[in-house]
């Protein structure tokens, strides 16, 4: 398949090739990266600061803009503190790497971003396990064993492939009884899942369970970088400072500015949230009445397995819309489907066209097509 490049975009759609395309597969759930507020306090921090902050954090690289943005996200997830990072994969990486130590054991789920597995990989002497969200027996037994060592268990509140949550109810279940810290990924959460968008700990009704937060601006906040958000009591568990974050250049108020009015939006128009449910909801609805099969989770990710992948996507591209592949796990097995992501920003119109061609150009069960 050729590269697909964007020469434009602005929210859900967009041109690729000179043709003008609505985006299906896009991370920036809420159409916030084109809100016209977010674009005005981003050139305003253009013309306040320049483009770059011209240092790490410890130098000229903290601004007043990254300490509201700090107070913000913390206040956001109900933590204490929170600390900005030039992007998600450093923030998990520094995480990870700061609580490493000869005496920890990382439980990492399989399925884990591949930052979380490089940031534990980088504590000298610390030993890895990885385990299956669907089935916790091998944590369990794993965390048993390793009894008396620093326990840290690590996994995302979204798995941004296979489109499931994790069982935050039975991995808090775990933690009363073993006594481990616990790392929620929340880069596919944060804005997208639970009753107003804050997260895996509202859906479950589980607040302050995990001990340390790492989310992303880069995706629902439609800006860029990442955080880790803790409170003061966690702060004691870390072994190191944040090594990725104190040699590395701040992240740009153009993006900090960005993400702090794109979650005062969020925080303060509720529709915008709904309206992005309502677009998944339509694209489910739409699905079953043409008889597409479509798997669905609690997150804002859809999967329809598809038989002819790459011919799909690339008829459905000619047709004006753009999706991108995924091999997912679906009931056990691998298996190719259209990653769909619903937007804030798409219409009635967008979805009903949008299903009607997948139901011409997707194949599905053993090349039966769907119609």
């Amino acid at each position: 398949m050729e590269p697909r490049i964007l020469q434009k975009r602005s929210g859900c759609r967009g041109v690729v090739n000179g043709k003008e395309i609505v985006i299906f597969s896009s991370n920036d759930y809420l159409g916030l990266s084109c809100h016209p507020e977010v674009i005005r306090a981003a050139s305003k921090a253009a013309g306040d600061y320049g483009i770059g902050t011209g240092g790490a954090p410890g130098t000229t690289g903290t601004t007043d803009l990254h300490q509201e943005l700090s107070k913000a996200i913390a206040a956001f997830k109900s933590r204490d503190k929170a600390v900005l990072f030039p992007s998600g994969y450093q923030a998990n990486i520094a995480i990870h790497h700061a609580l490493a130590s000869p005496d920890t054991v990382f439980h990492l789920d399989k399925r884990h971003h591949p930052s979380a597995v490089d940031g534990a990989r980088l504590g000298v002497g610390s030993k890895l396990n990885k385990f299956d969200h669907i089935n916790l027996e091998n944590l369990e037994k794993s965390l048993k064993f390793n009894s008396g060592k620093s326990n840290i268990v690590s996994l995302p509140s979204v798995f941004t492939v296979d489109a499931d949550i994790a069982p935050l109810d039975r991995i808090a279940e775990l933690k009363n009884r073993y006594e481990f810290i616990l790392i929620l990924d929340e880069a596919h959460a944060t804005g997208c899942v639970g009753r107003t968008g804050c997260g895996l700990e509202e859906f479950f009704n589980l607040h302050g369970i995990a001990d340390f937060i790492m989310g992303s601006f880069s995706k629902a906040l439609g800006s860029q970088g990442g955080f880790v958000a803790y409170n003061n009591m966690s702060e004691s568990r870390l072994k190191s400072g944040f090594r990725q974050l104190s040699y590395s250049t701040s992240l740009s108020t153009i993006s900090v500015a960005a993400a702090l009015k794109a979650l005062q939006i969020f925080q303060n128009d509720a529709g915008i949230y709904s309206s992005l449910k309502k677009a998944k909801s339509m694209i489910i609805h739409q699905c079953h009445r043409r008889n597409i099969k479509i798997t669905t989770h609690e997150s804002m990710i859809l999967l329809v397995p598809c038989d002819n992948l790459i011919e799909a996507i690339e008829k459905l591209l000619y047709d004006g819309f753009f999706v991108v592949p995924a091999k997912a796990y679906l009931n056990g097995q691998k298996q190719d489907c259209l990653r769909i992501t619903p937007m804030s920003l798409h219409t009635e119109s967008d979805i009903n066209t949008f299903v009607n061609l997948m139901s011409k150009h997707v194949i599905q069960d053993r090349n039966q097509r769907k119609i």
